[in-house]
């Protein structure tokens, strides 16, 4: 029934309204377009695999998810003479920006079908998966139930469910227990999230409590960036002030009150690391600098590395090296929490020993919430706060190590996850 339901109703509208987007939308356009060929290109890369090895499957919807994954991916990797590895992966993004480093833990990368049933149906065939393992919540239908028919375990890892979720409302509660009834298991991140979980899955033996692999990923980026340190000696001269992910408001707060953390502390220096770098955001945050009469330069157009004398504010265009300009910084404030979408990732900073810093709507990170609690995470409403909290960070050693140490501590209290949901998933399999 719920099978029918899908294809006859829900699928066809789906499509439709594709369809009609990609008249507009070069995105969802070229989502389509890339996806025309997926199992002739399976089928020559399926050859390869090893005959006699378990095939494990993880799913993946965007970027975020994939990061998360990594570590048990590379816990699976360590016995790669039993598995051919295959990720399948949602968004366009994501399979583009994955690096050959990261490429070289598996076999095969693939895009996955939209969830139509035949198509569905014969990637899974083609594939022919021993185990799946779906990265955080990218549940389709179609590829869940034709699993379930080949008795394929499947798993949940890293399992959110969201407060303000939706899937457990009474007019589409029996939709959504009816489709997660087919998971081998569900690994959450906390107990809360086990708790909301239990409302749609309701096995008390098949939901597990394992934490969040996302703490490992960012505890060995961490130890990797530090030792290949990509501004030299850049970081030891300065007190280094990084806003990574950053969107409009919050540039606009640091950089009013820059002017001011500048005349107290004349070695500090700011980095700005936008969440989107395309070039009219770009000219906002050099408009913006233009405005507080802040000299700045952008990363683009260093020559040799080298930065200008007498500059304050460094404005990074390039994607992928967040996580490198952390390792430069004395204290970091990530994005988001001016806004309603949410928080980007507070880990990375925070894995780094870091004092991290954000906006006041904490409601989508139950990280920040406890980096709150805790001491090592400050949020911010205006620009004389963030003065402030930068004074009492910068100008009292004890308490910026103290705010240090808890960061560290926070990391390493919470890493540990992989090999718990390494165990569960491989037993019995």
């Amino acid at each position: 029934m719920l099978r029918f339901f899908y294809n006859i109703f829900i699928v066809p509208i789906a499509f439709l309204g594709m369809f009609v987007l990609s008249l507009f939308s070069k995105k969802i356009y070229t989502a389509i377009k890339e996806r025309t060929n997926i199992i002739k290109k399976l089928s020559n890369e399926i050859a390869n695999l090893g005959p006699f090895k378990k095939t494990v499957l993880f799913h993946v919807s965007s970027m975020g998810e994939f990061k998360q994954i990594i570590p048990i991916i590379e816990r699976f990797n360590k016995e790669r003479e039993k598995y051919n590895l295959v990720i399948s992966v949602f968004s366009s993004s994501a399979y583009k920006n994955i690096s050959k480093d990261e490429s070289d833990l598996v076999d095969i990368i693939s895009y996955v079908p939209f969830d139509t049933y035949f198509i569905t149906k014969n990637f899974i065939s083609f594939i022919n998966p021993s185990l799946v393992i779906i990265s955080k919540h990218d549940v389709w239908p179609n590829f869940i139930l034709e699993l379930s028919r080949r008795d394929t375990p499947i798993y949940l890892v890293n399992a959110l469910y969201a407060k303000d979720s939706k899937v457990g409302n009474w007019y589409v509660k029996p939709f959504f227990k009816s489709l997660y009834k087919h998971f081998t298991g569900i690994i959450t991140i906390d107990k809360s999230n086990r708790d909301r979980f239990f409302n749609i899955y309701p096995y008390d033996e098949k939901l597990h409590i394992c934490g969040d692999s996302r703490f490992d990923t960012v505890k060995k980026d961490a130890v990797h960036f530090s030792e290949n340190d990509p501004f030299g000696e850049f970081r030891v001269s300065k007190k280094i002030f990084v806003a990574g992910s950053s969107w409009p408001v919050g540039e606009e707060i640091i950089l009013g009150s820059w002017s001011d953390i500048k005349g107290r502390y004349k070695d500090s220096f700011l980095i700005i690391v936008p969440h989107e770098i395309d070039v009219e955001h770009i000219y906002k945050i050099e408009a913006v600098c233009q405005e507080n009469n802040l000299c700045y330069q952008v990363y683009s157009e260093l020559r040799k590395g080298s930065i200008k004398e007498g500059c304050e504010v460094l404005i990074i265009d390039k994607i992928g090296i967040l996580s490198a300009i952390y390792s430069l910084a004395s204290i970091a404030y990530v994005g988001g929490g001016f806004g309603k979408a949410g928080l980007h990732s507070v880990l990375e900073p925070a894995a780094y020993g870091l004092p991290v810093l954000f906006g006041p709507n904490l409601s989508k990170s139950p990280e920040a919430k406890e980096m709150t609690d805790i001491g090592c995470g400050i949020a911010f409403d205006n620009s004389s706060e963030l003065y402030q909290i930068v004074k009492s960070l910068w100008g009292n050693k004890i308490y910026y190590n103290q705010v240090s140490q808890q960061s560290k501590n926070f990391i390493q209290k919470k890493s540990g996850a992989t090999e718990r949901i390494y165990n569960i998933i491989t037993n019995g399999i």
